[in-house]
């Protein structure tokens, strides 16, 4: 009787992570869109459906769509492939992205192409990132280590 046990625990304990990753999986794949698209309207959306409200209502819609702006021409249209996962957790997703025209099986790309984005999730609502994408060049994540 214990194992079954066991692995109805692990197979419930599974889906609840699952479920969990879902809402930051979704996020991510908005976040491409809106980039790959590159209009201040697409990323605005994105904005406006991710951010949690509190923070929405507390930041410069504009700035923001700048900075996004800033990323599309850095780095050009990107893979919807996950090129690797950094971290997973319940409330956070830290992965590295590429570019879209770049090969996901090529494990030689310049850190300095490879964009990481982390997905932070709200406490209370966690279809909402409560401080915004965290976006940059991984030569930058390796430079602060």
């Amino acid at each position: 009787m214990k194992p079954i046990a066991s692995i109805l625990f692990l197979l419930c304990f599974s889906l609840i992570s699952n479920s969990q990753n879902t809402e930051q999986l979704s996020i991510l794949k908005n976040f491409v869109q809106a980039h790959n698209n590159g209009t201040d309207e697409a990323i605005s959306t994105f904005i406006k459906d991710t951010y949690h409200p509190k923070l929405l209502a507390k930041i410069d819609l504009n700035k923001h769509i700048a900075f996004y702006q800033h990323i599309v021409n850095e780095f050009g249209p990107l893979n919807d492939k996950i090129y690797e996962i950094n971290e997973s957790k319940s409330h956070k997703l830290v992965v590295h992205l590429i570019k879209q025209n770049e090969f996901i099986g090529n494990k030689s790309i310049d850190p300095a192409e490879i964009l990481v984005v982390e997905i932070d999730l709200s406490e209370d609502n966690k279809r909402y990132m409560p401080h915004g994408l965290g976006l940059g060049a991984l030569v930058c994540q390796r430079d602060k280590e």
